[in-house]
Order: structure tokens, then C-alpha cells, then sequence
């Protein structure tokens, strides 16, 4: 019998077919559903990786929708812009056009991870060997640098702060191992102060990170765990037994979560119950 806290969520449906999909994005501008596929190595380039476009339903309407990516990873979307964490770089897509318009570089970045826009058009990058953030507008700068930010992986911006879905502190960076898991932190974009969310305590190697009201919707890669976590910092297991959950892509209005299973090649499209 299901443990009440696993029912919570309906699968919809599993979408394969994809080379370590490692993030989703909704856009409800283009109706459209985009993928990162990671295809050669994590942190290579190798010029392997390449955007998939799906349909509002969740059917891929083109495979390779933009090729010329080496490792793509974290996903946003700004009107008609999607920006792509790429290894070291930050990719600007045009979205009718499906054609990528600049590369800016982050200087001395180790591994680019998510993506988030700020009030302003700016997007923030996490660097998660680095323990850094990157601040990207016309040019990519070192926003943030420090071992308080725990490894950074997801983001999202909330009002002048920065929430950080951290990976936990890294001891063994070939395995992304850690002596401490991650938890979620919050950056005052402002001062650049640091807090934990919560209650403070190590939750898994986060992932992907979106807002459902006022709770999170977080993954655990390792784990292969979807959490629901509260401001107060109280974690619901939504569902587990994933192959590597990574960057989840959210749709608010139908309450639709696309997960990537990055180690099973294949999307599981998700419906949270009210």
C-alpha cells in the first residue's frame, strides 16, 4: 500500500527517447516544452548537446530543435529568449527563430548548472564546482563566490531574493560526492547575505527547483527523489524511485511537472492533485 504521502501526484505519462535529459522549461508564450540534452560528457565540449521542443501535451515536435550545444544543462525563458547554461557559457536562443544569437562567456566558471531571471531581464547562473553565482546581461560576471552558497545547483528568483536548491558539500568532485547534503538557501540579491530557508537542515543533492504557491518543488539527483518542501522548511516526498531526477519544468496553470530522468533518458510528466 502507498505511503499517504505518495499520493500527492498522478503520473500522466513517460516520454523517452532523449541522450541525459538534464533540464525542462514550460514556456506559456510559445506553449512549448524545452529540453537540454546533455548526449556526451557532463562538463564536455564535445559540441554533443543539443534543445528538444515538445507540444504542450508533452509530444516532441522536434528532436534536435537547436544542435551546436556542448554539455546544455539549466533552462529559462524570457519573452522571446530562451538563455541555456552551457559548461562555461551562457547560450541566448531566439525562439521563433530557433537559432542561437550569442554565447557569453563566464569567465573562470568549472561547471554552469541552472538558470534564472531576475525583475530586471538579468539572468543568474549557478556554477556549482565553483561555488559561485554569475550575474549575465551583456557580459557574464562573478555575482557571488563563496562556500556558504554549498555547491549551488537550482535557482529562482523571488521578489530581491535568490533561492538556491544547493547541492551539498562537495568532497569528491569526479563523483560529485558529499560529506554534507544540500538544503535550500536564499541570497539576498541586495546585500548578498546568505540564510538557510527553514528550518536549516540537509535535505539531498538538489537539484531542480520551482514554486508551487508558497511551498518548493525540489529534486534529489542522487536519490532520485521529488520533494514538496514549506518555508518553514517541512519536506513531502512527492514520489521517488527516479534514474537521476533532475531540472523539473513546472506549468502552474494545468499544475503539470515534466521531470527528466537525466540516467534513464526519458521525461515523466507529472499532475499534482490539489
Amino acid at each position: 500500500m502507498l505511503s499517504p504521502l505518495l499520493l500527492a501526484i498522478s503520473m500522466v505519462t513517460t516520454v523517452t527517447g532523449f541522450q541525459a535529459p538534464e533540464s525542462a522549461y514550460w514556456d506559456a508564450g510559445s506553449q512549448s516544452w524545452f529540453v537540454s540534452n546533455v548526449a556526451g560528457g557532463e562538463n564536455e565540449k564535445d559540441g554533443k548537446g543539443w534543445i528538444s521542443r515538445l507540444d504542450a501535451g508533452g509530444k516532441v515536435v522536434k528532436e534536435r530543435w537547436v544542435e551546436g550545444l556542448n554539455a546544455p544543462k539549466g533552462i529559462r525563458v524570457g519573452g522571446r529568449t530562451l538563455y541555456v547554461s552551457d559548461v562555461d557559457e551562457l547560450i541566448v536562443i531566439d525562439i521563433p527563430e530557433a537559432r542561437i544569437k550569442m554565447r557569453l562567456s563566464a569567465a573562470g566558471a568549472k561547471f554552469l548548472n541552472d538558470v534564472a531571471i531576475g525583475s530586471a531581464g538579468e539572468v543568474y547562473v549557478s556554477d556549482t564546482l565553483g561555488n559561485a553565482l554569475y550575474r549575465c546581461t551583456r557580459t557574464c560576471e562573478v555575482f557571488l563566490q563563496t562556500e556558504k552558497l554549498e555547491c549551488p545547483n537550482g535557482l529562482l528568483v523571488e521578489g530581491n531574493r535568490l533561492i538556491v536548491a544547493a547541492w551539498g558539500i562537495i568532497t569528491d568532485p569526479a563523483t560529485f560526492g558529499t560529506k554534507t547534503l544540500g538544503r535550500l538557501l536564499q541570497v539576498d540579491l541586495k546585500t548578498k547575505e546568505i540564510t538557510p530557508m527553514g528550518d536549516g537542515k540537509p535535505v539531498g543533492n538538489l537539484d531542480g527547483l520551482e514554486k508551487d504557491g508558497a511551498d518548493y518543488l525540489v529534486t534529489d539527483w542522487i536519490a532520485g527523489k521529488f520533494f514538496r518542501i514549506s518555508k518553514s522548511g517541512a519536506v513531502t516526498v512527492l514520489k521517488d524511485g527516479f534514474k537521476n531526477s533532475a531540472d523539473i519544468g513546472y506549468d502552474p496553470a494545468r499544475r503539470l511537472v515534466v521531470l527528466p530522468e537525466m540516467g534513464g533518458g526519458a521525461l515523466q510528466i507529472l499532475r499534482l492533485d490539489r
